[in-house]
């Protein structure tokens, strides 16, 4: 897919990754959406890309049900005419949960439901919108904040893979393709020192799943 002048909506973009992600395609000629629930951190995000593009718009949800997220494609569609040709589907892993640490899993399991949820919803409606006309790019990927040293970034990536696999195959015949990228963390692994470089590689590797026609079904494991 050509990155300019394609529509590339962005989730979790009030992330640390989400405003590079947005600036960088922007720079590329892209119209770029910030899509985020944080109200606040959301206004931070799109006040960080506008010092540096004017290629760059914020639209704040409630939730991330499916009613939200289609409405959010259908006003996307008013203002732009069309639906977006690039979903990022960014998504940061929560913290770790030791299983002995005494303390109740409860909290993590919900938090994780949700970010299932979340994904899958972003990934349903934005897959139904590009099998209508036929055409459009996926990228799932995970990620992880810099302060967080402990992420259960295994499980995250799991997860990411096991969509992207799946949405792949059943999204082929409708010419939808789907690509994922997911974080390896190496033994000097070090997120706060090493932040820039990581996010450098997300981002390479996610304008490549972009823009290469015959990536799809596959995932590009990043080295942390």
């Amino acid at each position: 897919m050509v990155i300019n002048n394609s529509v590339v909506l962005i989730t979790s973009a009030s992330t640390n990754l989400g405003p590079t992600m947005a600036c960088h395609f922007a720079h590329l000629g892209a119209r770029v959406i910030l899509c985020d629930t944080d109200a606040q951190q959301l206004a931070i995000a799109y006040d960080k890309c506008c010092e540096v593009s004017s290629n760059v718009e914020q639209k704040l949800i409630p939730d991330t049900s499916c009613q939200t997220i289609d409405a959010l494609f259908f006003s996307i569609q008013q203002e732009y005419g069309c639906f977006p040709d690039v979903l990022v589907n960014n998504w940061s892993a929560l913290r770790l949960n030791p299983l002995a640490n005494g303390t109740t899993c409860e909290a993590f399991i919900s938090k994780y439901s949700q970010l299932a949820s979340s994904l899958l919803m972003f990934g349903q409606v934005a897959a139904n919108k590009m099998r209508e006309r036929r055409s459009g790019v996926i990228v799932n990927i995970a990620s992880q904040e810099p302060e967080y040293r402990n992420c259960d970034l295994e499980n995250t990536s799991s997860l990411v893979t096991g969509f992207t696999k799946s949405w792949a195959l059943e999204l082929k015949p409708f010419n939808v393709r789907v690509g994922g990228v997911v974080p390896i963390r190496s033994d000097q692994f070090c997120s706060a020192s090493h932040w820039n470089e990581i996010q450098q590689e997300l981002i390479r590797n996610t304008e490549y799943i972009i823009s290469n026609d015959y990536f799809s079904g596959r995932v590009v494991s990043t080295q942390l």
